[in-house]
């Protein structure tokens, strides 16, 4: 969470900052809001594109997106997954990587930041038979072979310039992982798994050799054999089942963790900015640790998963710890789920929008680095669910301005849908929420709108690092701020297409003065004049406003770090505003000790360095703060960092013979394991913490797979308590570990009695 402190403010700025702000503001007078460029200058050699916070990110289904080499379509390798006539939804259709470049200039027109491309991996090349006739890895989540490119799409020659092309755009591309699974285990290949063309196993093959664990009690070798998932709510079941009939992989086999690992190597070393992780919640969060590290050892990128949830479900809790504590961000699906019933079906009010996004601002620690969306691959879209262009804007205008990096599905900014009725009953559900693009208007208004609002994104950091302050809600109004320091961003939403309504008095931290509507009033906006810190306004029917104010710096000034865990070595990037053109320090402190780290760039906006070894944390800590300190000697706010302490391996720690002891649980409580290295919190006895829940499937013994340090002397304990709670402790002695240097460790004790 960021730890801000006024008091550390500098007093002054350099001239030439100041004259650039005047000449900003001045634009904004004039009515040039809209034209501010969308190139950041002084950005990190690791974020070309700008910190990741600033980004609008653009999702592809590259199969449906541009066919930019015919010659492709209907591969030698896979004949006869190719549906020329784009009848048969579920085969390819012809886009691929070079249709991706050659639209480009479109996507930089539109102010895209990065692109996060459907996964690219070489899908299984022949068809699965399914109800509705043949069926083809198109989407990309079919893979074989993690280490090929996908003949429909292109070769990793062509995959390397779409990542040079893209970056002489400021546009980085995020590659879709997906390491919990091959391709379907009963049609197709059954699991057909290669090491870059070399066939290793397939599904009936592997069973032959599967064994039950005797901790984790899976059937399992390569892949996990323990049938599919019937309770979504039962952790064992959605880490250790198949996810519908896709082979499950054994992340805990050494081969598949090492695969896994070094499969993404390739995509680091060609240059992309980032990596989408499908289906985490159904991977072990403990070895989805020892990934990130092992990609943020190589390249700092931004990561973000994907895990089903809504705010009310049983699991919800373990998705917050998961954002927090194994220091991969996540797509916020839980608002997604609001936002619809908000914007397109009525049945949810503005009342229910302000207090999702209150409970997800306080729940994540990470809460400006969450992606959030209204359209994906997985959920019909806006517009077959509610065809209403107002609301569809009003729900793009909010995800474009709330906490979170906002991401774009493929065609929003043409209105593109398609109403049929998928197998499950949904209106323009998989496979119909995924045409081929047809248009590329860049006068539409959703495309006006996104390129203005991303524009903004970059020019105002309110918006990629502000706290959220509701400033007025009602039924059918939200008024929200984004406030970072002095810089402000003012929304307000009328969702009521047919009644306006006139608010007297509001409180805002905008300086006082007159706002125009910084969309023009692209979506009915009007302007505004703030006296003594409030304002009233007349909201059209159906409109929404923004109001800004951009500050000049008065001290250097922290909004985000990327990565946010590192060990002694990585490079991690500190981005914010006002650090100065002349190099200060990056300082480490764990509250009384403070280490200076080796700075490699140094930017006004943006500072890398190097992380120091010997860092150590507080008892009970697993974070240490990071700080800009400008060459003058002013420091900035504090952000907090997790530090490792060694290579990260996956250990699997049980607790055998429970029962009798004190670590019995009752309904309710589950047990977890906390020890004397940071990864496994340094002896703190908060769940919210301490690494768990720990999973049951053989009572009473217990288990839990922990990312922790490499060849390191390790004490531990179990502790006993519900959801959130604080701790029993384990009685007796500690229990001791020397972790092995590489693969994969396990440990098992008794529990003391």
């Amino acid at each position: 969470m960021y730890i801000i402190d006024s008091d550390t403010f500098l007093e002054g700025d350099d001239v030439r900052s100041r004259k650039i702000g005047i000449l900003v503001v001045l634009l904004l007078v004039l009515g040039f809001s809209g034209q501010i460029s969308t190139v950041v200058a002084g950005v990190s050699p690791s974020y070309p594109a700008g910190d990741p916070q600033t980004w609008v990110i653009y999702q592809i289904v590259i199969d449906r997106f541009y066919d930019g080499n015919t010659s492709n379509n209907d591969p030698l390798k896979s004949p006869g997954l190719y549906d020329p006539n784009k009848e048969n939804w579920k085969l390819y259709w012809g886009g691929d990587l070079e249709g991706i470049i050659a639209k480009l200039p479109y996507l930089y027109e539109l102010g895209v930041s990065a692109i996060w491309i459907s996964p690219v991996f070489d899908n299984i090349d022949v068809a699965v038979n399914g109800s509705n006739g043949p069926e083809a890895g198109y989407h990309g989540y079919w893979p074989k072979d993690f280490k090929v490119i996908e003949e429909h799409f292109g070769t990793w020659e062509i995959f390397r310039r779409l990542v040079q092309e893209a970056a002489k755009y400021n546009i980085t591309i995020i590659i879709d992982f997906v390491p919990n699974h091959s391709n379907p285990n009963d049609a197709g290949e059954y699991g057909a798994l290669y090491d870059n063309g070399t066939f290793v196993i397939d599904y009936p093959t592997d069973e032959n050799y599967a064994t039950v664990h005797p901790i984790t009690k899976s059937l399992s070798y390569i892949y996990n054999h323990n049938g599919g998932i019937t309770n979504w709510n039962d952790r064992w079941e959605v880490r250790y089942k198949n996810l519908f009939n896709l082979a499950d992989l054994n992340q805990l086999n050494p081969w598949v963790d090492n695969y896994l690992k070094e499969s993404t190597v390739p995509y680091l070393e060609a240059g992309i900015g980032g990596i989408r992780i499908d289906a985490v919640k159904h991977l072990e969060p403990g070895w989805l640790k020892t990934y990130a590290d092992h990609v943020y050892a190589r390249k700092n990128v931004f990561m973000f998963g994907e895990w089903y949830q809504g705010f009310n479900d049983e699991m919800y809790w373990d998705m917050v710890k998961f954002a927090n504590y194994t220091e991969t961000s996540l797509i916020n699906i839980p608002l997604q789920q609001v936002l619809v019933d908000v914007f397109a079906y009525d049945t949810k009010t503005m009342w229910d929008l302000e207090s999702a996004v209150n409970k997800y601002t306080t729940d994540f620690m990470w809460q400006n680095k969450l992606t959030i969306f209204i359209d994906s691959h997985d959920v019909p879209r806006f517009l077959s669910l509610r065809n209403d262009l107002t609301r569809f804007h009003q729900a793009l205008a909010f995800v474009l301005t709330a906490p979170g990096i906002p991401i774009i599905y493929y065609g929003d900014e043409q209105y593109l849908h398609n109403d049929t009725v998928n197998d499950f009953g949904q209106v323009g559900g998989d496979p119909y929420n995924r045409p081929m693009m047809e248009t590329w208007n860049t006068s539409t208004t959703a495309f006006k709108l996104i390129k203005a609002l991303a524009s903004l994104r970059r020019y105002n950091p309110a918006l990629a690092y502000g706290l959220v302050i509701t400033r007025y809600v009602s039924d059918d109004v939200y008024i929200f701020e984004r406030k970072f320091f002095d810089n402000i961003v003012l929304v307000a939403i009328n969702r009521n297409l047919d009644t306006s309504y006139r608010i007297s008095n509001i409180y805002t931290s905008l300086p006082d003065g007159t706002y125009e509507d910084y969309l023009g009033g692209l979506l009915n906006g009007v302007g505004i004049t703030v006296n003594s810190g409030k304002f009233s306004v007349n909201l059209p029917a159906g409109s929404v406003s923004v109001w800004q104010y951009k500050a000049v710096p008065t001290g250097p000034w922290v909004g985000a770090i990327d990565p946010v865990m590192g060990r002694a070595g990585n490079t991690v990037t500190v981005s914010g505003e006002g650090f100065g053109d002349v190099p200060g320090r990056v300082l480490i402190t764990n509250g009384q000790d403070y280490w200076t780290a080796e700075v490699t760039y140094w930017s006004d906006k943006s500072v890398e360095f190097i992380v120091p070894s010997g860092i150590t944390t507080q008892l009970n800590e697993n974070h240490v703060e990071v700080i800009i300190e400008r060459a003058g000697g002013a420091r900035s706010n504090g952000i907090a960092f997790e530090y490792l302490t060694n290579k990260q391996i996956p250990v699997i720690f049980e607790v055998r013979n429970t029962q009798g002891t004190n670590l019995e649980t009752q309904v309710g409580e589950f047990l977890w394991v906390t020890g004397s290295v940071p990864e496994l919190s340094y002896w703190s006895p908060e769940t919210i913490k301490a690494v768990g829940p720990m999973l049951c499937p053989a009572w009473p013994d217990w288990f839990v797979v922990a990312s922790v340090p490499a060849d390191t002397y390790i004490e531990f304990k179990f502790l006993k308590a519900p959801l959130g709670g604080t701790g029993i402790w384990e009685v007796g002695s500690n229990h001791a570990y020397l972790t092995p240097s590489s693969g994969i460790g396990e440990v098992s004790v008794e529990a003391n009695r």
